[in-house]
């Protein structure tokens, strides 16, 4: 049992709301884009490749701040200034609509590493993993629950704006439930990690690889989308990967396994649901491969904050650091999903990437 459950919960319960607000925006971004704005689907590529290239550089400046400033300062600065992504549906002009997006999209990799941070701080190298598994489950469990009532938002044509607005008020409440959290340095324990820099270099190649590979998922909401003409079934298939993302960071924050041989199965795992996406057209297996995807983010997201925690000494640099080689990944990622998809290669150029991700992990490891 994790000594500091409460403190734990409350950064996890944050976490729930701010997806419960952000998620809907994402999950609706590349289909008012695209289907509304009638933007052409490479521009919606470099819109994401915008959002986590320059979301790497704000990942970094958020962690490093964070053990400069404290942890729970830049995490609830950050985190107070993600609704600026809810306007974007108030607008005509698909420029603005992505500037409006990718600001709080920034903001929210700016309160990432912060967030991550304060947990290390209040759990042991034991209970860590576990706390990265209930923080990711209640997390993407936020995610799941925003991305059904965008569903049934799509189904039942109610006005977006309205949605849009109602998502601020989860987004207040996750940032006043930072508040209370308490920030715990210590000092004694980050004095004796050393830094595994060969195990160091290997995950961070590694996270920008999958980030190559795994694509913002708006790419499988738009190709769902266009082979059944049905907008909710594409959303439909982003709270299926959700869900299963939540309990697999639960399940897997349990598991007492190798964290390379998990952390390189993740990467198997999603490099498996990409070749799905590639081969196969019918509906039920794209809803497998989604699920396929949603295992191996609830495991990635969950052992990868966990190795770096062990072998980084200062915790808001590594998880800067994490967070900036993955939005980096993401940067070349999307760009390149987005030039690709019209030539049906995207999903397999995914699916390489992410079998080098494992592999370097492996003799990364050795």
């Amino acid at each position: 049992m994790i000594k500091e459950i409460r403190q734990v919960l409350q950064i996890s319960f944050s976490a729930f709301f701010a997806d419960l607000g952000y998620q809907a925006a994402v999950s609706v971004f590349p289909i008012y884009l695209v289907y509304v704005l009638n933007a052409p689907v490479a521009l919606y590529g470099l819109a994401e490749a915008i959002n986590y290239g320059i979301g790497a550089l704000f990942g970094f400046i958020g962690g490093w701040l964070a053990d400069i400033y404290g942890a729970k300062r830049m995490a609830i600065l950050g985190n107070a200034l993600i609704p600026i992504l809810s306007f974007f549906v108030f607008t005509q002009n698909y420029y603005i609509a992505i500037v409006l997006f990718s600001w709080g999209w920034w903001m929210r990799n700016f309160r990432s590493p912060p967030r991550r941070a304060l947990l290390v701080g209040i759990t042991s190298e034991e209970e860590r993993q576990e706390a990265y598994g209930i923080l990711h489950a209640l997390d993407i469990a936020g995610a799941t629950i925003a991305v059904a009532y965008i569903t049934a938002t799509l189904y039942f044509n109610v006005d977006l704006k309205i949605i849009m607005l109602t998502t601020i008020l989860y987004l207040v409440i996750s940032t006043l439930l930072l508040i209370p959290v308490k920030q715990v340095i210590k000092r004694e324990e980050r004095m004796a990690i050393r830094k595994n820099v060969k195990l160091f270099s290997g995950i961070m190649v590694a996270t920008a690889l999958f980030g190559f590979g795994y694509f913002s998922f708006g790419f499988p909401i738009l190709t769902i989308t266009q082979r059944t003409n049905e907008p909710y079934l594409g959303t439909l298939a982003y709270l299926i990967f959700l869900a299963i993302s939540s309990l697999a960071g639960y399940v897997f924050g349990k598991v007492k396994a190798n964290e390379i041989m998990l952390l390189s199965a993740g990467y198997i795992v999603a490099a498996i649901g990409s070749l799905v996406f590639q081969l196969f057209s019918q509906l039920s297996l794209l809803f497998l491969a989604s699920s396929l995807i949603g295992i191996a983010v609830g495991i990635v997201e969950t052992v990868e904050p966990t190795i770096i925690s062990k072998i980084y000494p200062q915790e808001g640099q590594g998880m800067g650091f994490l967070l900036a080689f993955r939005s980096a990944g993401f940067f070349s990622g999307n760009l390149i999903m987005g030039l690709l998809y019209d030539l049906n290669l995207a999903y397999l150029y995914a699916f390489a990437v992410s079998l080098v991700a494992a592999l370097i992990v492996f003799v990364s490891s050795k």
